[in-house]
């Protein structure tokens, strides 16, 4: 029986390395930092996050994403924003308030797209192609989430770079990079073994 629980956790230990190695690997060639690097889209893609840290100060992924994406629209390398992200009620809501951090450093809201059905970043991908038309993109976010947003993008045939904003502190956030490990697994999965989210 332990014999058994050792194998399976080396298994387990193996496919999360795999999943993660494949997944760096194949889209590090998209992931600029330097915005001249560019070659532009239509439309860039923000990840929502929460406003604020589970003990109420400021989130610095959140805003970070906002700035870049302002750096974007102010350069011309996207001429619009959809800004996806979760909604749980009238008091988070991911979408609604980077439109409103917009807002408040100039950016025109005619330029926003709202979408608030993003709960995950395959859905926000999925939505992006299927409801809002489009097959090319900038995408907008950290570098360490950055990886599986263009490893689903490729599998979903949008031809995708993606910009990143600056990550907070790595030891600060140790828990969020962590957890990315295991979102990257979930990715392969769904992408591989159940699929239905790229209907």
């Amino acid at each position: 029986m332990l014999r058994t629980v050792k194998w399976l956790i080396l298994c387990t230990i193996a496919f999360i390395t795999i999943c993660n190695v494949w997944i760096v690997a194949t889209t590090h060639h998209g992931i600029v930092e330097d915005s001249r690097q560019l070659t532009g889209a239509e439309v860039g893609l923000v990840f929502g996050t929460s406003q604020h840290q589970v003990n109420g100060t400021s989130n610095p992924f959140f805003f970070n994403r906002v700035e870049s994406a302002k750096q974007l629209l102010s350069t011309g390398k996207v001429e619009q924003l959809v800004l996806s992200g979760s909604k749980d009620s009238i008091y988070y809501d991911e979408a609604e308030a980077m439109k409103v951090a917009l807002i408040d450093q100039g950016i025109d809201p005619e330029l926003l797209i709202l979408d608030k059905y993003g709960n995950r970043t395959i859905e926000s991908l999925s939505r992006l192609k299927n409801v809002y038309g489009y097959d090319q993109c900038i995408l907008i976010t950290q570098e360490y989430h950055a990886y599986r947003c263009l490893f689903i993008a490729e599998k979903m045939g949008l031809h995708a770079q993606c910009f990143v904003a600056k990550t907070p502190d790595k030891k600060s956030h140790l828990w969020a990079l962590l957890r990315e490990l295991l979102a990257r697994t979930k990715a392969v999965i769904d992408l591989y073994i159940l699929s239905d989210d790229l209907k």
